[in-house]
């Protein structure tokens, strides 16, 4: 059995402005869902999103346990059906 413990979640690119930080620490009781951690607007679906967990390769619905160390960022490539999550102002010509 897990006990209580801390799971660092790090928001890369705009999704660390969008969580408000770089870093967070999330306290937890035992094994949690990464979606029940990850903290962001609620118009951004985290299916879109890569997650990675101590460097491998999550979904939103693997659990994680203290100690772990959670990874968020937004694709850096995809298709025509990939969400914008940010696009730049345009410039005056």
């Amino acid at each position: 059995m897990t006990g209580k413990g801390t799971i660092i979640v790090r928001y890369f690119g705009i999704l660390a402005d969008l969580a408000g930080d770089r870093e967070i620490e999330v306290e937890v009781e035992g094994e949690v869902k990464i979606r029940d951690i990850i903290r962001l607007p609620a118009d951004i679906s985290i299916e879109d999103l890569v997650i990675l967990v101590n460097g491998a390769s999550a979904k939103p619905d693997d659990t994680v346990k203290p100690g772990d160390r959670v990874a968020v960022m937004p694709h850096i490539s995809g298709g025509l059906d990939t969400p914008v999550l940010f696009q730049p102002p345009l410039r005056a010509a």
